[in-house]
């Protein structure tokens, strides 16, 4: 390994607890064949995160998404996934959250298309 990628994998924790989407497709999450990305917003006095696919060429393949959380003595543990299907270029929409404010969350997504695979995960609203 090279001591790029020991310094870049070394930033990933780091990056994780900053709230930063990383992807294990390639060494800084960013390029490769396939990558994954979520997205965290408030919309109608709701915390939506929803979560996308990348790819550099037609990809076909399985995610997962687990968020876990909550606040002011509620409880969120959910889980989607399912069968996917993302084309270069664009950014395929794989599923949306929607949970109340104030609370907070850990997104965790999971993409695999055949020997390719990614990971993200993101933290929401607050220190972890």
């Amino acid at each position: 390994m090279t001591m790029r990628r020991i310094a870049l994998l070394g930033l990933v924790p780091l990056a994780a607890a900053l709230g930063v989407a990383t992807a294990a497709s390639g060494p800084d999450g960013k390029d490769g064949p396939l990558a994954c990305e979520l997205r965290a917003q408030t919309a109608n006095g709701m915390t939506v995160i929803e979560a996308f696919a990348h790819a550099d060429r037609r990809l076909d393949g399985n995610y997962k998404l687990s968020v876990d959380g909550g606040g002011a003595g509620s409880k969120a543990r959910i889980r989607q996934g399912g069968e996917f299907a993302a084309s270069p270029g664009t950014k395929e929409s794989l599923g949306r959250v929607m949970l109340g404010v104030g609370g907070r969350y850990e997104a965790r997504l999971e993409l695999k298309a055949g020997r390719l695979t990614a990971a993200c995960e993101e933290f929401i609203g607050g220190p972890v």
